[in-house]
């Protein structure tokens, strides 16, 4: 236990003491029972690096694991599992399927109970009497992080620090995130209370440790009351069998024991560990609705599948053939909130309490089982090592160089690259299929393999947009304004605000602002629009992501130039192009207009931004707030201090102060716009509704809507 921290910066390590983890934690759990259990620590010393502590730590391991042992804490855990005052859920049996594309019973009561608050909050912030405003008026304002690892949970955090003390926050009606900003939300919504200032403190108090530094977890996980905690979940998933154990299972472990644990270990409170307990602090409306998200990889018929589809059509054509064969991959999102687990695309939900139940024809089979632990959720929400072989080589070839042996790596990969996109070398967490049985009552867009796969498996939303911004765009939550906080690696780059616009129109969602997005230069906007009219794309991603691979070989060809002389980071550039605030409303009505055209209206003058948000047919405003430079903050950059990498687990409170100060510098850059837009977006309700009254009273004056006359 004395040996030294692993160094900041050095994440080498971070992944190969992960998955040795993962490999040695199969491994006791093979073992339990096994009566040569010093074998298997034998053969497991020479990976590891902690060998003397190892034995000691893997026996306590197996003793905690062991369920059949009377006197083991296993068998407490199985026993307290059926304990209705711990899990009253147990005690809730059957639960159904709800199918349509409505919201919850729960979420409409939600709903009403939180415009009380957001009434008084909306007064508040623009300094209005509250006995004026009608609740009918009160635009609906929501907030989705981005993922980026601990970068984005913290600076999350400093954002919706920043939300809290301008009074915004109190305006909210929903907060939706991906992968780091989700384990955001997890801190919110329990250890913290809802209080940003316990949020930050408990933050620097908990990531100045690495979350695959063996020695701290292991004393935590052995030691009470932190290991019945901690691994209560994975216990109870393997003696339910939810689903089998995972790496995101195991990495969600690791990353409660740095985050979920308080900094006073022995104040553990295991309510904090599922996500419908949070319905305590959500139902009275006293706060805003939180929103986890994950996606599903439904693949599609490939190979084998798709030549049989072809051969069943009599004589199809080349464009009905390549059709099919663009549908091979998509995303499907899951939605995760304390009330629901569900998806949109197939307008199914499932109660939360009841995660991890199997299910038979819309109904579970399964009695007495304890709700999935967020033990285990926050390894699913953040798993992007989950990605595809094809995914991962597009994240690392920009740092390779460009000689021969690199390019024929890019031959190979282009030549199979269909496959890579179908192989994902670390399997998804899974939860129980959950639509077993409804093929019939479900959408005819619904692949075939949900219908026959056992489990549904689930991991990063990233791998789809890092923005978690589809969940708010069902037309049902009618949500007038999006807060997006993006703290993803080298935004500009990104596309997730045009992957937005393609699935709107996908979707037939009306009111998406389609100039959103970062400007590409003249160039760009011509290769995008060549590529968007070729057969050779499916969709805007597909063109994005041929454009960005010709971005990508420029940058690298700049950098073999440069010959050491320092480069402009994204992040540097992005803070010299759109800026830390940029506000976009779309309209109602369907018109197609040159992305360009649109980029060069918008910048002209506040005059333009006001116009769209009062006009009558003004749609969805989206409010962007990248993580960039700003000189207020000087020495803070995502691109260059080295802390603010995806991959770094470890913050001082020191770094924990740059980056929140960098979000609430880049939020108080454009505050102003933002209180003027909210105040612009209530007005223009309040005004609609008053001539939806006025030319009622007028129908009414003239008979039509008592007499029953015709006119």
């Amino acid at each position: 236990m004395n040996e030294e921290l692993p160094r900041k910066g050095t994440g080498s390590g971070t992944w190969p003491s992960l998955f040795e983890y993962y490999n040695q934690l199969q491994a006791t759990m093979a073992a339990i029972g096994d009566t040569s259990w010093d074998s298997v620590v034998d053969t497991m010393k020479d990976s590891m690096s902690h060998s003397i502590l190892l034995p000691t730590w893997m026996r306590k391991i197996q003793s905690i694991m062991d369920t059949k042992g009377n006197d083991s804490l296993g068998f407490e855990i199985i026993e307290e599992s059926a304990d209705i005052t711990l899990n009253p859920e147990v005690a809730w049996s059957p639960a159904y399927v709800r199918l349509g594309p409505q919201l919850s019973n729960q979420e409409v009561k939600f709903r009403k109970n939180r415009a009380k608050f957001t009434k008084k909050g909306l007064a508040k912030y623009l300094d209005i009497p509250v006995s004026s405003i009608d609740e009918r008026d009160i635009p609906i304002i929501a907030v989705t992080g981005s993922g980026g690892g601990y970068r984005s949970m913290i600076a999350t955090g400093g954002y919706i620090m920043a939300l809290q003390e301008t009074g915004l926050l109190d305006c909210t009606t929903y907060l939706a995130g991906v992968s780091g900003s989700t384990w955001l939300m997890a801190l919110f919504y329990t250890l913290a209370e809802c209080d940003a200032t316990r949020l930050i403190d408990h933050i620097k108090a908990r990531t100045g440790v690495h979350i695959a530094f063996l020695p701290a977890a292991m004393e935590l996980f052995t030691t009470a009351p932190t290991d019945k905690f901690l691994l209560h979940g994975i216990i109870e998933k393997l003696h339910y069998n939810y689903t089998s154990v995972s790496l995101p299972d195991i990495y969600g472990v690791l990353l409660s024991s740095r985050l979920l644990v308080p900094n006073n270990e022995l104040i553990v409170d295991r309510d904090n560990l599922k996500i419908s307990s949070q319905r305590r602090i959500v139902d009275t409306g006293a706060v805003a609705m939180p929103i986890y998200t994950a996606v599903r990889h439904e693949f599609g018929p490939t190979g084998a599948k798709v030549e049989a589809t072809d051969q069943s059509t009599i004589h199809p054509d080349n464009t009905v053939i390549e059709q099919r064969k663009k549908r091979e991959s998509w995303f499907q999102w899951f939605e995760f909130t304390p009330y629901e687990v569900g998806c949109e695309e197939v307008c199914a939900w499932i109660p939360t309490w009841s995660l991890g139940r199997k299910w038979s024809n819309g109904v579970s089979v399964d009695t007495a089982v304890p709700e999935l632990n967020l033990t285990l959720l926050l390894g699913t929400f953040g798993s992007a090592f989950c990605a595809t072989l094809s995914h991962f080589y597009k994240e690392i070839r920009p740092a390779l160089p460009d000689i021969s042996i690199s390019q024929s790596l890019d031959k190979i990969i282009k030549e199979n690259d269909d496959n890579l996109k179908g192989v994902h070398p670390i399997a998804p967490a899974g939860i129980p299929n959950y639509l077993l049985g409804l093929k019939s009552y479900l959408p005819p867009s619904c692949p075939e393999s949900i219908h026959t796969e056992k489990d549904i498996n689930l991991m990063d939303a990233g791998m789809d947009n890092n923005l978690a911004l589809y969940p708010l765009l069902r037309p049902e939550r009618e949500v007038d304004m999006i807060l997006a906080f993006d703290s993803s690696a080298d935004i500009p780059d990104v596309p997730w605000l045009e992957l937005t616009a393609g699935y709107t129109k996908r979707r037939g969602i009306l009111g998406w602002p389609v100039e959103a997005g970062w400007p590409k230069g003249e160039d760009m906007e011509k290769d995008l629009e060549k590529m968007e009219e070729s057969e050779e794309v499916d969709s805007t991603r597909d063109a994005l992501d041929k454009v960005q691979k010709e971005k990508d070989k420029d940058r690298r060809k700049k950098l073999s130039r440069s010959q050491g002389k320092q480069i402009r980071g994204p992040a540097d550039a992005a803070a010299k192009s759109l800026g830390p605030v940029t506000i976009w409303t779309g309209s109602i009505e369907e018109k197609s207009t040159d992305r360009a055209e649109l980029h060069l209206a918008d910048e002209e003058n506040t005059i333009d931004e006001e116009y769209k948000l009062r006009s009558p047919n003004a749609g969805i405003t989206v409010v962007y707030c990248p993580l960039i430079p700003n000189k207020k903050i000087p020495g803070v950059d995502p691109d260059t201090s080295p802390y603010m990498s995806t991959w770094n687990f470890i913050y001082t409170s020191e770094d924990v102060d740059n980056v929140i100060s960098l979000a609430q510098a880049n939020f108080s850059d454009g505050e102003a716009r933002i209180r003027r837009a909210v105040r612009l977006i209530y007005e223009r309700k309040k005004q609609q509704r008053l001539d939806r009254g006025l030319a009622m009273r007028e129908l009414w004056r003239e008979g039509i809507l008592h007499s029953g006359r015709s006119t």
